[in-house]
């Protein structure tokens, strides 16, 4: 009798050991799937988000363009943005522009090249043909800066817009799917013939469809003593006004 106890005694607690184990494994399990799940859910959030804010963000490009920088961000391959005629100088318009893109959009979604133009003229740029090498970088995005202020009384602006037209026509030639856009350079206190000539410039482009980022909204009135606060003796921006000119052009390109 005892030993059938016994028996009895070690095979239920076999039985509870085995049911035991059989339990933990199961609840294990189910904790993993459902661990697996919710992770599933976040990261799908995450990329919608992402995806969603970067649509945000584009929205006041053509509507090529928003497509390539969507492409962009998903599949790792930059827009190719060159910035031709600017200034070189530390903290320019232009460093600030490609500081906040990567910022905002993340570091490889906008590859930023700055090709400095120097106190040449259009016509200097013309005649060593050193306007050619933005052809070697095939941009999908090139921001041209004509250089008005230094033709400005040496050229005249029949000429500059000649000139103009012949860089154009090569970059368009180099690459059938290059987005040109153009802005003059800073505008200057109290000028009488300088805004005449920018004045054309901005017909040339819309007359040619080319996108014309007018950041002089920005600044005050050409006539407003204000605008002094925001040159150098030399008639160039100075920090301020590289400020006011960088925010223009980051709200065209980061729409919030």
């Amino acid at each position: 009798m005892k030993k059938l106890l016994v028996i009895v005694t070690l095979v239920v607690c076999g039985a509870a050991i085995i049911l035991g184990n059989i339990h933990w494994k199961n609840k294990i399990s189910a904790h993993g799937e459902k661990e697996k799940s919710n992770n599933t859910v976040v990261v799908t959030e995450e990329e919608s988000i992402t995806s969603n804010d970067i649509n945000t963000y584009s929205k006041n490009l053509p509507e090529h363009l928003q497509k390539k920088i969507a492409e962009a961000a998903n599949m790792g391959k930059p827009v190719n943005l060159v910035i031709f005629g600017t200034s070189s100088e530390k903290e320019a318009w232009s460093e600030q522009l490609s500081k906040e893109l990567k910022t905002v959009y993340g570091e490889n979604v906008f590859a930023v090249t700055i090709l400095s133009t120097g106190d040449k003229t259009t016509r200097d740029l013309v005649n060593d043909d050193s306007f050619e090498q933005v052809n070697e970088l095939q941009p999908d995005i090139l921001l041209f800066e004509p250089s008005m202020l230094k033709d400005n009384g040496v050229v005249g602006i029949s000429n500059t817009l000649e000139n103009i037209q012949t860089m154009i026509a090569s970059w368009k030639a180099a690459n059938k799917n290059i987005t040109l856009m153009m802005q003059p350079p800073n505008p200057l206190y109290s000028a009488s013939y300088y805004p005449k000539e920018v004045a054309q410039l901005q017909d040339y482009a819309e007359n040619n469809k080319i996108i014309y980022l007018n950041h002089w909204e920005n600044w005050p009135d050409l006539e407003d003593p204000k605008m002094q606060e925001y040159l150098t003796e030399d008639n160039i921006a100075n920090e301020k006004g590289n400020k006011i000119w960088a925010d223009y052009l980051i709200k065209y390109f980061i729409a919030k």
